[in-house]
């Protein structure tokens, strides 16, 4: 007699959390990156080849990750709008020190935009796989 929760696949989270978290976006375990640092001077953007759990190819094509610039682009304009709001509203600062703080923060956060843009677009081609097979 068999148990049927064995046979049944295991979900990992929404796309959002996957995307989110830095995650395969096939299996859901394994890191896309190879540091969990994205300030690693050396290694911060450096990606896996493939995915250490699924071995989900990672590097699709080459000159594939140059989409995920367009994929960024709200993420930036996101951080800008709540950035805006806070700073020229809640603290009522002038242009010039708003201009500063808002360069400096979006400065400080560009190694995290690249690699959430970089996480949204391979989420974008490759699809969530409950039962993750080797390939």
């Amino acid at each position: 007699m068999s148990n049927p929760e064995v046979l049944k696949p295991v979900r990992q989270g929404t796309r959002l959390e996957s995307i989110a978290r830095l995650k395969c976006p096939r299996c859901r375990k394994g890191d896309l990156f190879i540091t969990k640092n994205p300030y690693h001077l050396k290694q911060g953007l450096d990606m896996h080849e493939k995915c250490p759990v699924c071995h989900q190819d990672f590097k699709i094509e080459p000159g594939f990750y140059i989409g995920a610039l367009w994929a960024s682009f709200p993420i930036v304009i996101l951080f800008m709008a709540i950035l805006s709001v806070i700073l020229l509203v809640g603290f009522k600062l002038s242009l010039t020190p708003f201009f500063v703080i808002i360069s400096i923060v979006l400065f400080l956060l560009q190694p995290l935009i690249i690699r959430w843009g970089r996480s949204i677009w391979i989420n974008i081609f490759v699809r969530y796989d409950a039962r993750f097979p080797i390939r």
